[in-house]
């Protein structure tokens, strides 16, 4: 693994976590990443989990097989599943194997670029 790997969580409110994920996906972490959305699946009160791929460089087989871990430990506890915001090659990996409807995919948007002073 050449990238560091971090995963931090955040309360979005009304029982959304929202797991942000850093750095490469590949064999050496895919375990600790499913383990991580298992973990926060099953926790109480949680009605959703969305798991945020912006600053993801690189998704693996085995990154694949961690989301789909993680999407079943989250269906299993009757939580709702998503994966929004891949980028570049992660967004290419997650097309090309037909998951962007799978995970129900979102991608943010950049903002518009802001009007000029005085225009």
């Amino acid at each position: 693994m050449t990238g560091s790997f971090a995963v931090s969580k955040h309360d979005d409110g009304a029982g959304v976590i929202r797991l942000a994920v850093r750095g490469e996906i590949d064999d050496e972490v895919s375990d600790a990443l499913a383990e991580i959305v298992a973990n926060a699946a099953a926790q109480p009160g949680v009605t959703m989990l969305v798991i945020d791929l912006e600053k993801v460089r690189f998704l693996a087989a085995a990154g694949i097989r961690a989301l789909l871990e993680g999407r079943a430990a989250a269906l299993q506890h009757g939580r709702a599943y998503q994966v929004v915001n891949p980028r570049g090659v992660v967004h290419g990996v997650l097309a090309t194997t037909g998951l962007l409807s799978l995970f129900q995919t979102t991608v943010r948007r950049a903002p518009a670029s802001r009007a000029r002073l005085g225009s």
